[in-house]
């Protein structure tokens, strides 16, 4: 009877997109207008149904406000559930969910500040396709074979990372209070050895602090990340993608005599799925000189992965002020900083992508003595230093750091830092033989020998289906190398071994 094996083929895909509109409001105290707006959301799966997964989450905003007191930064945070849908969820799916703030808008009405955020939600999930495919034939019964690259998810785990880490050289003495504090978290390297996964990378701490003279300043950190997480499963030579997220930051300043800082401690959650790459040999197609063959045959997705790859790059351009607005003395801080991908894709080997970036710039004019704002986007479109032979890419953004300089009084020059996330893959639709077995016999030819001219790009296999013989066969009575430019003269000498 013929041999079967089986091939546990997962492709890491984005499934579905979903979108969420998450509200908050505040009583404010006096008059006040808004200077910036910012907020980050955090989604984790609830449920997972045929068709839809159900996510629960929180959106934390922050805001900075122009009060009659000085500059002052209101918080919200709002949880809220909701769900995707798609008729490529199944109930047996384990999804990862990540958010991202597609706008979000902050209105004053009637002493009440409204803060609208629009989040968008993706589930990525290892898609497994399990497929059984005939290995080793009946003798006689001859077998076209192809190499094919999978990959199997051994494992899927997510940690909490916890972080401490201080701004120092804080010189605003006692009267320092922090406003608000942004953090985004960006993994450069997953190495993966026995049952767990290296993380390496760096957490981005924005720290926004009214000084005693009631002006707005910022501060920023690095925050290193070198961690090993404990995944059962993994290992050395296996692939691991790594998605993180900041869930919360929290920043106290401290006053002692060894000099004012502000201390920081910071949570990241990190998804981990860990793949193991395989290649190997399947039979697609057979035939046999003798019989008639009933086969069975399925369509598997294979999907090869690349190592995530994380590259920096600069975005920058120049923001004018509207004539209506303040000129701009000094630089007092950045807030909101943001980046969207609007395509991705690899041409020639490099990964191209377009996007914007923006965010909030909020400046001091010293002639009226005034805060003001003003928001940017930056579209752009280049090529990132990633060469691959991948097929198609999977990316994801983040802006590490924002410089503005301000050129005249009324334009900034405006650069930003963003780290790139490449996950990398070639996929593909294999039809497999998964069984064979002899039907009626065929009559054999009564000529001595068969002769079949070769088309132009006619391969061995072909040949000897023509010829109604092995493929060794063929070599032994043609000296002729395959592939055929075409009409090359091939013999078949008939004998009942042919």
């Amino acid at each position: 009877m013929p041999e079967n094996n089986k091939i546990k083929s997962d492709e890491i895909c984005a499934i579905a997109r979903g979108q969420a509109v998450v509200e908050a409001r505040q009583m404010l105290d006096g008059d006040c207008r808004v200077l910036s707006a910012a907020a980050v959301a955090d989604v984790r799966p609830s449920e997972v149904f045929a068709g839809e997964a159900r996510y629960a989450g929180k959106v934390k905003f922050d805001c900075l406000l122009m009060c009659e007191d000085g500059i002052r930064a209101v918080g919200a945070v709002a949880d809220f559930s909701d769900k995707i849908t798609s008729s490529a969820i199944s109930s047996g799916l384990n999804p990862f969910i990540t958010a991202e703030i597609a706008n979000v808008e902050a209105t004053i009405d009637g002493g009440t500040l409204k803060l609208v955020a629009v989040v968008d939600t993706n589930l990525t999930a290892a898609v497994h396709c399990d497929c059984e495919c005939l290995s080793e034939p009946e003798q006689g019964i001859y077998v076209e074979r192809r190499s094919i690259g999978y990959c199997t998810v051994v494992a899927e785990q997510s940690e909490t990372l916890y972080l401490t880490d201080s701004v120092s050289n804080v010189k605003l003495g006692d009267k320092i209070e922090i406003l608000c504090a942004t953090s985004r978290a960006v993994i450069t390297s997953a190495e993966c050895g026995v049952d767990d996964v290296k993380l390496t990378g760096a957490v981005y701490t924005a720290v926004v602090a009214r000084g005693a003279d009631g002006l707005a300043c910022s501060f920023k950190q690095v925050t290193p990340i070198v961690k090993s997480v404990s995944v059962p499963g993994a290992l050395p030579d296996a692939i691991a993608y790594a998605d993180v997220c900041v869930t919360e930051t929290v920043a106290t300043s401290v006053s002692d005599p060894e000099g004012d800082r502000i201390d920081l401690a910071l949570t990241v959650r990190a998804d981990i799925t860990v793949a193991v790459p395989n290649k190997t040999d399947v039979v697609c197609d057979v035939f046999c000189a003798d019989n008639e063959l009933e086969t069975t045959a399925s369509e598997v997705r294979v999907c090869l992965p690349e190592p995530q790859i994380t590259v920096t790059d600069t975005v920058d351009g120049q923001i004018s002020l509207d004539p209506s607005k303040l000129a701009a003395d000094n630089v007092l801080c950045i807030e909101g900083a943001f980046c969207q991908i609007g395509s991705a894709k690899i041409e020639s080997g490099r990964v191209n992508v377009e996007g914007l970036v923006g965010g909030d710039i909020v400046y001091y004019n010293a002639e009226n003595n005034k805060t003001d704002s003003i928001s940017f986007r930056l579209p752009f479109s280049m090529p990132l230093a990633v060469h691959t032979e991948a097929k198609s890419v999977s990316l994801c953004a983040t802006v590490t750091d924002v410089t503005v300089k301000i050129r005249r009084e009324s334009v900034f020059d405006v650069k930003a830092e963003v780290a790139f996330t490449a996950r990398l893959y070639s996929c593909d639709t294999v039809s497999l033989v998964q069984s064979v077995k002899r039907g009626e016999a065929i009559a054999r030819p009564d000529a001595t020998f068969i002769v079949h001219i070769a088309k132009p790009g006619e391969t061995l296999w072909q040949a000897a289906k023509a010829l109604c013989c092995s493929p060794d066969r063929v070599l032994e009575q043609n000296d002729i190398s395959a592939p055929y430019s075409g009409g090359e003269k091939l013999i078949n000498f008939c004998t009942r071994e042919s």
